[in-house]
């Protein structure tokens, strides 16, 4: 046999968004869940087509979640990830990891999540919610957008 490697993919019949088609690479551990559901550890993360957002699917639930990436929608957002968290996510460097934020409509305003980023590390296809403690970050910030420069 050549040096062909064949690509599992795995489908999601989503409620909500129908039909997910996920590669290899977009299926993510969350060994230790997201909080309020720790019993669900492994989640599809898919693009949504011109847009900034993603979805974050359970793979066997009905169970979902808008997400931003960070950049995308906050400047100056920074914190620290304690070594328990580089452990989970078998990360070498801050580096290796996309840090997203979830995404809830409050009276018809998007609002993201700054208290409680999702954490993923593509290349492991790990990831995690984490809880930022040294700083006062919101839970609820609206999503006004960045400026442009």
């Amino acid at each position: 046999m050549s040096g062909v490697v064949a690509h599992q993919e795995s489908i999601i019949h989503s409620e909500r968004y129908g039909e997910l088609r996920l590669s290899d690479n977009q299926i993510i551990r969350f060994d230790k869940g997201i909080i309020g559901l720790q019993e669900i550890g492994a989640y599809g993360l898919v693009a949504i087509e011109d847009s900034p957002f993603y979805i974050l699917h359970a793979l066997h639930e009905q169970l979902s979640f808008v997400l931003i990436p960070a950049e995308k929608a906050v400047e100056d957002y920074g914190f620290n990830i304690d070594a328990e968290t580089i452990e989970l996510l078998s990360i070498e460097s801050y580096e290796d990891v996309v840090i997203f934020l979830i995404v809830n409509i409050i009276d018809d305003v998007l609002h993201v999540n700054l208290k409680a980023p999702i954490l993923i590390a593509p290349n492991q296809r790990t990831g995690c919610q984490f809880i930022i403690h040294q700083s006062d970050y919101p839970i609820r910030l609206p999503l006004t957008g960045k400026e442009e420069n």
